[in-house]
């Protein structure tokens, strides 16, 4: 005879799942999972397990398992004796009943299924079905040994007699499909809201300014409009940047477009202010939707006569390029230091064989190099 679900039963399967689509979290899955199951097909002990297949590993997200310490190492030694835990090799995991493998005469023999687990708990039967995460490599146990890595959770109605029907089973496989794939929706939404939730992040660590094709301003972090407010007197009312920030961002954009690649370095937007340096780089999308601003503001570089020592230099070698640096000439190098022109040219001759440079901008910067301070 053919088992067929009443209206009622359908109209109850309709309001459980039209519920679970509302969910906003993955994380109460489980909990509206086992809840509205046990209502549909009641149970004794309804519990909401995660399993690791391939390392034979249990864990109960939802429900509670009587004696659970005392059983687990039990269960994880005969794992794969269960019945069960063939057809889930398988690549079976629509509903079945332990009484679908065994007799009541053949399960109170049972050391590793009866005598040493489901008394324990005062159970005499059990209904399962399972929602898998991962697709497996193989689909065979050989010899004993798991050879292929499912995960899988698992919804587990225990009753203390052997009185599940087959409407109950009728009920869970119709649910079957409908809770795998929402589980599977549930868990890609649910990677893409921690994707965004580090975007964001990386966004507001880095100083991120998100663009519109047309140039309007889309997001902003915080530390970003800190910066545009300090660096350009910017006012955060409006869509726009600030005029110059614009004018060099529509400059950024048209040697995207001469290159038509967002992958050739750009040169950044390095402004000065009070001893620090904003540095602004911009990116964009290779469909050209979106363009990124990434700020990043850093202290100049401090520099001192000691520091130029660290590199070889003497005393007064290091003395003589540090006023270099500052953009002093020979003359007023001579009048600082109390010496003459010509020997601030002997040591400055010296300091490009120590440095490997020819004029005075590359003994500058070789010496930044070597210290670190610039690359």
């Amino acid at each position: 005879m053919t088992t067929t679900l009443t209206v009622q039963d359908h109209q109850k399967i309709l309001d459980f799942l039209h519920g679970i689509y509302t969910l906003d979290s993955l994380q109460n899955f489980p909990a509206y999972v086992l809840n509205g199951i046990a209502k549909l097909v009641p149970a004794d002990i309804p519990v909401y397990t995660s399993i690791d297949f391939a390392n034979a590993q249990l864990f109960t997200v939802e429900g509670t398992i009587p004696n659970f310490s005392n059983l687990y190492k039990h269960v994880q030694q005969h794992f794969y004796d269960h019945p069960f835990a063939e057809r889930f090799s398988n690549l079976d995991f629509t509903a079945y009943k332990l009484s679908d493998f065994l007799t009541e005469e053949q399960l109170k023999r049972s050391e590793v299924i009866y005598q040493n687990c489901l008394r324990l708990m005062g159970m005499e039967e059990t209904m399962s079905f399972a929602l898998p995460q991962t697709l497996p490599i193989s689909s065979s146990i050989k010899n004993g040994e798991h050879i292929k890595d499912i995960k899988f959770e698992c919804i587990n109605l225990f009753r203390s007699q052997r009185n599940f029907t087959e409407r109950d089973r009728l009920v869970l496989n119709t649910l079957h499909p409908h809770l795998t794939q929402i589980r599977q929706t549930a868990q890609v939404f649910f990677q893409i809201k921690q994707e965004n939730v580090q975007l964001y992040d990386s966004f507001n660590a880095a100083g991120g300014v998100l663009l519109s094709k047309e140039g309007h301003i889309q997001f902003m972090s915080h530390k970003a409009e800190r910066w545009l407010k300090q660096y350009f007197s910017f006012s955060c009312s409006g869509k726009l940047l600030p005029e110059y920030l614009q004018q060099w961002v529509k400059y950024q954009l048209s040697l995207f477009l001469e290159s038509e690649s967002s992958l050739n370095p750009r040169l950044p937007l390095v402004m000065e202010q009070e001893g620090k340096r904003l540095t602004i780089r911009f990116a964009t999308e290779p469909n050209q939707e979106q363009y990124v601003l990434l700020l990043e503001e850093q202290r100049q570089p401090q520099l001192s006569i000691e520091s130029f020592k660290l590199i070889g230099l003497s005393a007064r070698e290091a003395e003589v390029l540090y006023w270099v640096a500052k953009g002093k000439e020979n003359l007023e190098i001579a009048e600082l230091l109390y010496i003459s022109a010509a020997t601030v040219r002997k040591h400055l001759e010296r300091i490009y064989l120590k440095l490997e440079a020819k004029t005075r901008t590359a003994a500058v910067v070789a010496a930044l190099e070597k210290l670190g301070l610039i690359n």
